[in-house]
């Protein structure tokens, strides 16, 4: 099997993650738990169409050079797949219990959200093309994704001292946070190992 063939489902998930995280945000800024649930729904969708492909590649006895690279890659795409579906299920929580964040807050996880689907994006890219300035793109991407939220975390614990943000609010908002975190750490180590 060629390394090309191998990395196209990879590629096919990123690609439809794309518009799960854009429709999860809109579901999340207008407090519409539907769009939240569809979203959720399909990126699990998503992964489920893949799971027989995976059992065969996994489950054969003899491996070529690529189907090996492929099995060291799938638990590194695991963790950045939970990491998206514990994002998924805070929003989800958020909007269904009516838990109100600052709007502060809520700019916060959009920016983050935009930093994620950029970070999709050019993984998704790199799968195929393999192209080194993509690559140090990825690298600093992440690099400042992480950065921000330790910023964003500082402010945060100011917003909750001063009484701004609610203890319930403030766990999903650092949940979410950081599960961004490893979505980031993730799609980065994804692309080192491709």
């Amino acid at each position: 099997m060629e390394e090309r063939e191998l990395l196209q489902p990879f590629h096919e998930v990123l690609e439809a993650t794309l518009p799960v995280i854009e429709n999860a945000y809109k579901g999340f800024i207008t407090l519409k738990p539907a769009l939240l649930k569809e979203s959720k729904d399909k990126f699990k969708e998503i992964l489920a169409s893949k799971l027989s492909y995976v059992e065969r590649i996994v489950g054969d006895k003899e491996k070529d050079e690529f189907e090996k690279k492929f099995v060291v890659l799938l638990p590194t795409f695991q963790m950045v797949g939970l990491a998206i579906q514990n994002v998924l299920s805070n929003m989800e929580i958020k909007v269904e219990a009516h838990i109100l964040f600052s709007q502060k807050g809520l700019d916060e996880i959009k920016e983050l959200l935009a930093a994620s689907h950029e970070l999709v994006r050019d993984v998704r890219d790199y799968t195929f093309t393999k192209n080194p300035h993509l690559l140090a793109k990825i690298r600093e991407r992440k690099e400042k994704t992480i950065g921000i939220i330790n910023d964003f975390a500082i402010v945060h614990q100011n917003r909750l001292i001063t009484g701004v943000c609610m203890p319930k609010a403030s766990f999903i908002y650092l949940d979410i946070t950081d599960s961004i975190k490893k979505i980031a750490r993730g799609l980065a180590d994804f692309a080192e190992k491709v």
